[in-house]
């Protein structure tokens, strides 16, 4: 068994990669910008303070090639897979975010479309065992009201009109999905998605919601915060850690029921992740902005589909939030020395 994981070094690939280093899986990271030293530090930091540990996960790294990739370009892309033909699974994580679409719709479709149907034709022409992508929450649309009541977790049938959304990257991933399924049904190929929500956690370095590591690092680090939407606003949360486990646990099983899966997480206003932030950090400082009634998002997952797949719950979002803390820190002071 052998991993390719594309965006392999971006927030949640690097993650994923740490995932299958501690499970001793040899992995192929793959990245257009890669950052090497930032995905080794989140392993590092971890496993600080036990050195056999760390010596394992040391020897993983040893023995991981990192390279250079373009997802859209389909020769760049099998020829990963030629040379590296032991590979039998994919996580893809490789995606352009909202803004960086919406500033160049060109190199948003060439990335978020071509470059996964690269993905897909490669797990036909090399058997791949299984392919797992990120989807997104932004499938079922930009405002809650479109499921009627406002405590009504999105189930993942549920459908979204067209008319119901704002971002042309989950309208993007509407179309990833549609394509996989052809792909499954007309080729006998094993793929499936997650639809991640509010991915939280230390070391977002760009896309359309730097503020789901503002929230919570600013603090740990002394800083105060300023969240674009009011204290009102109502969102769905989960662990970039979290996330990962659910990526290679869903990689890893044998037999899957769906197609489709929400990742879950906590629905919580922005005043409560506040105030959670504020009972490990009693000084953090918050300013919201209350001409912004909301996010484009919506408030609230079912995950009973995938924990039941997989057997796996994610933490609870104060655990979640302590965990980023605790990193921020460790990381500044890193840096200090």
């Amino acid at each position: 068994m052998k991993f390719l994981v594309t965006g392999g070094t971006g927030f949640i690939g690097a993650r994923v990669v740490v995932n299958l280093w501690e499970r001793k899986i040899p992995v192929v990271v793959a990245d257009l910008n890669l950052n090497i030293e930032w995905t080794k530090q989140i392993a590092l930091l971890k496993y600080r303070e036990d050195p056999a540990k760390l010596a394992e996960i040391q020897q993983q790294i040893d023995q991981t090639s990192f390279i250079e990739l373009d997802v859209s370009n389909r020769e760049q892309v099998n020829n990963v897979f030629l040379d590296f033909s032991d590979i039998t699974h994919v996580i893809h994580l490789a995606y352009l975010m909202s803004a960086e679409v919406e500033a160049d719709q060109h190199r948003g479709a060439a990335v978020n479309i071509q470059g996964m149907i690269n993905m897909f034709d490669m797990t036909v022409d090399h058997k791949l065992t299984r392919l797992v992508f990120a989807s997104s929450e932004t499938i079922y649309g930009a405002n809650h009201n479109a499921y009627g009541d406002e405590n009504y977790a999105v189930k993942e049938d549920d459908f979204c009109s067209l008319n119901d959304h704002f971002y042309t990257y989950g309208v993007m991933k509407m179309l990833n999905e549609f394509t996989a399924q052809k792909y499954i049904r007309n080729k006998g190929v094993s793929i499936a998605s997650m639809r991640p929500p509010v991915v939280y956690g230390d070391g977002r370095m760009r896309g359309s919601v730097l503020w789901a590591c503002e929230f919570a690092t600013n603090p740990a680090l002394g800083k105060p915060v300023k969240l674009p939407f009011s204290k009102e606003a109502r969102d769905c949360w989960i662990y970039v850690d979290d996330v990962a486990e659910q990526f290679v646990r869903l990689s890893l099983k044998p037999k899957l029921k769906h197609f489709a899966y929400n990742n879950g997480g906590h629905s919580v206003t922005a005043e409560e992740l506040m105030q959670t932030v504020q009972r490990i950090v009693p000084e953090a400082q918050y300013e919201f902005d209350e001409s912004v009634r909301r996010t484009s998002l919506i408030d609230r997952c079912d995950s009973v589909r995938l924990e039941e797949e997989i057997g796996f719950i994610p933490r609870s979002l104060e655990e979640g939030v302590r965990a980023q803390i605790e990193e921020a820190r460790c990381r500044q002071l890193e840096i200090s020395y």
